[in-house]
């Protein structure tokens, strides 16, 4: 395996950051969905999926960079989440998919940035090890837009019932 460059294990711990941040903003929103004064059971096993996703994702960034000789460390950003008080209208559920949305995007932007770092120094590893990734993010971001259309389309009361 060629040295590894500098760039690649920046991108990786960026990405890692990433992750380890969403995984932990999803999994508070897990909690509050199902745990809450208001019980919203079947949106808590959406986040929940997407928080096993993100972990995931994250420990496979981990062992990689490891596995690379980097050292990794753990940055922690922004990881409010919306409670089920916050929760009242329909601008409120769409809120909480856009802003699921927007983190899902954030995520592609950082594993595309793996693959150019990775396929900028030639390392094939990396790359193959991370391909598609992206494209399972983008997928992801895409349902969770359709889920906040969806709220505004068949109105709020009909979507619950859907994911309840």
């Amino acid at each position: 395996m060629p040295k590894t460059s500098p760039a690649v294990l920046a991108a990786l711990q960026t990405a890692h950051d990433a992750e380890a941040t969403a995984a932990e903003k999803w999994h508070k929103q897990e909690g509050d969905l199902k745990a809450g004064p208001k019980k919203f059971k079947g949106l808590g096993r959406w986040f929940h999926r997407r928080h096993r996703e993100s972990y995931e994702r994250q420990h496979d960034l981990r062992r990689h960079m490891q596995a690379l000789g980097g050292k990794v460390a753990t940055n922690l950003g922004d990881t409010s989440y919306y409670t089920a008080r916050d929760l009242k209208s329909p601008e409120d559920f769409q809120r909480l998919f856009s802003d699921a949305a927007d983190t899902l995007s954030g995520l592609y932007d950082r594993h595309t940035a793996v693959t150019e770092a990775a396929e900028k120094a030639g390392d094939h590893d990396t790359c193959q090890k991370f391909f598609g990734v992206h494209h399972d993010l983008a997928c992801q971001e895409r349902k969770a837009r359709r889920k906040a259309t969806l709220v505004a389309d068949i109105g709020l009361g009909e979507f619950l019932a859907k994911h309840v």
